[in-house]
């Protein structure tokens, strides 16, 4: 029977392919709702407008593995866990001996855009549809962008360097609002505004105007603004549906231990679909692409093992560049956080940290992303330090070189006593 994987996103591909390497006699097969699998999902904004060809998405092609097997354009129906079989919509049965969960997420559409009742309307999600709206852009230069998270901002830049006309819609009273607070999404909102991207904050979608079946105009905040082409990314949510009945989910999360184990031994998940729980009742969801590759690789590794390996790092940090301005994002602010912080709004820099405990939980460094590396070893590391060392360890590729390169002060001993607090494991 072998490993089934279902999903072939950024855990479940890597989980198919280092299954094979670390199990080499056990078949694995990979179903996934998409017509291919093996694109870095993050560059979908750049081959959107052009600015990448469609072949430099992939890091991967399928072949030469007879012990592999990938079916694209499938999904899962259901899953019998006494019988150890997964259905799928076309009415077949797979039988397995162990299964990775890793069907990642579906995105989230306003009922206002649902039912593709008009030409123009897009979920940021896919390929296929990527496929479809960078054909669309070569005709339509109006463009609305709901959602302000990640993917949506980066979108919108990417749509502007184009030269298209770029509104960007978000319901929160800032940018980025699951991962930036109020003063470090003010530094990226006056980029975006300065390079001709167009704001609309604390603004839903009203109302939409059509004609003959294409879009015109949009309503948000009582304003109708033109648009022909209106691009959603407001979210996505845990593609699950199918583990209803399984016993899997609770209260209709997949939930799974630091190990990525299942309440079934032979069951694991990462990615999008699930949430780790561990034995202090902390819940973690570290939805990052790089995490969902180690997760992807750790769930494969631990199919056949005796005492399954945890995760050695929770963290989630991410990073883009939006034309010329730098993040670095470390983690949101926790209930019970202190905040220190330091802003040079003129210069467009804004650099804070979240200490609970003495302990760095995470922060945004926006503008000037120096000592990013070191912060993340330490906030990973889980060593208690202190505010003061914590912040000028921050500062110190900024403040703390003399001419001759050379640390000066007690910026030295600092950064030497914040290095030897960091594991071996993160030393690099």
């Amino acid at each position: 029977m072998g490993c089934l994987i279902v999903g072939g996103g950024a855990a479940g591909l890597p989980a198919a392919l280092h299954c094979r390497q670390c199990w080499p006699g056990e078949s694995v097969t990979l179903i996934d709702g998409e017509r291919e699998v093996g694109y870095y999902r993050p560059l979908l904004p750049q081959f959107m407008v052009g600015q990448m060809e469609e072949e430099k998405l992939f890091f991967w092609r399928p072949g030469g593995d007879p012990l592999l097997k990938v079916r694209c354009g499938v999904k899962a129906q259901s899953l019998d866990r006494v019988n150890q079989t997964l259905f799928l919509e076309t009415q077949e049965k797979l039988k397995y001996e162990r299964l990775i969960l890793a069907p990642g997420g579906r995105p989230l559409i306003p009922p206002i855009c649902a039912g593709n009742l008009w030409q123009g309307i897009f979920p940021i999600r896919d390929l296929t549809t990527v496929r479809d709206v960078r054909e669309w852009l070569s005709k339509h230069r109006e463009i609305v962008i709901l959602g302000g998270g990640l993917v949506g901002v980066k979108t919108a830049v990417y749509l502007r360097q184009s030269g298209l006309n770029v509104s960007l819609v978000e319901k929160e009273d800032h940018l980025l609002p699951q991962v930036l607070t109020p003063g470090a999404a003010r530094v990226v909102e006056v980029h975006l505004q300065r390079g001709g991207i167009r704001l609309f904050l604390g603004g839903v979608l009203e109302d939409i105007q059509a004609e003959k079946g294409s879009l015109k105009s949009v309503q948000v905040g009582g304003q109708w603004l033109p648009c022909d082409t209106l691009l959603v990314a407001v979210g996505s949510t845990p593609n699950v549906g199918f583990l209803e009945g399984s016993g899997l989910l609770k209260k209709g999360e997949l939930v799974v231990s630091p190990a990525l184990q299942t309440r079934d031994e032979k069951i694991y998940a990462a990615g999008d679909a699930m949430v780790i729980s561990n034995s202090k009742g902390e819940r973690f969801r570290p939805w990052t692409w790089p995490q969902a590759v180690s997760q992807g690789k750790l769930a494969a590794a631990n199919l056949y093992r005796f005492v399954p390996h945890p995760l050695s790092v929770l963290t989630r940090p991410n990073s883009m560049n939006l034309h010329g301005l730098s993040i670095v994002i470390l983690g949101a602010q926790v209930p019970g956080a202190e905040r220190i912080s330091s802003a040079r709004p003129a210069e467009g820099i804004y650099r804070e940290l979240f200490l609970l405990d003495g302990r760095v939980v995470g922060g945004a460094l926006v503008g000037d992303i120096s000592g990013a590396g070191p912060l993340h070893a330490l906030m990973a590391s889980g060593r208690e330090v202190s505010a003061r060392v914590i912040w000028e360890i921050a500062n110190l590729s900024r403040v703390g070189l003399d001419d001759e390169g050379l640390f000066r002060g007690n910026n030295r001993g600092q950064w030497r006593q914040a290095w030897f607090l960091l594991p071996q494991e993160f030393e690099s």
